[in-house]
């Protein structure tokens, strides 16, 4: 049983184009590794690599930091959980990062990524510099530099998406981003 069931996820991601899937803690430990495989290992241009790695820091701190489900790592060092997706085509990858948002909190993160999505280059590093002057303003710090910085980095605006999870007062919100090869 456990056989068919990898050859049939294995099936799927191949048929998705997914090249690296992690669901789970966002800790500092798992952070460390995932971001020295997607910065030295996947691609052998050190640019792409670096834009990458400089992507994934930011959805990855924005799950850790943000992530209405959290676990204990170790003993008293509590994370965000998420999921992170990189599908791979003939000219471009696919980023993707998710997690469970309080439904208080969906209309403001779906404002900033409209936000972010209808600021030129220009208006996106002026937000940049404002954001980056008010960050002693944030709980968790940052200042919420981080998804203005990711379409910085990519080029590209940030596609998102909210599953609604009607039981219950949260949804899973969803970010990509495009990279172009």
């Amino acid at each position: 049983m456990l056989n068919n069931d990898i050859q049939e996820m294995y099936s799927i991601m191949a048929d998705h184009n997914i090249i690296v899937s992690y669901v789970g803690p966002f800790d500092n430990n798992i952070l460390t590794v995932l971001a020295e495989n997607i910065e030295g290992s996947l691609w052998e241009d050190p640019n792409m690599g670096r834009k990458f790695f400089k992507i994934f820091i930011e959805l990855a701190q924005n799950i850790s930091f943000y992530s209405k489900e959290v676990s204990l790592v170790g003993t008293d060092n509590e994370t965000g959980e998420g999921t992170l997706i990189i599908n791979e085509y003939n000219d471009h990858f696919v980023f993707s990062a998710g997690n469970l948002v309080d439904r208080t909190d969906i209309t403001k993160l779906m404002d900033k990524c409209e936000q972010i999505n209808t600021a030129d280059r220009e208006g996106l590093r002026k937000m940049k510099r404002e954001l980056r002057n008010r960050e002693h303003e944030t709980i968790k710090g940052g200042g919420n530099i981080g998804l203005v910085h990711v379409a910085l980095v990519s080029g590209y605006p940030l596609n998102y998406k909210l599953i609604d999870l009607k039981d219950n007062n949260e949804g899973f919100y969803i970010i990509s981003v495009r990279i172009d090869k």
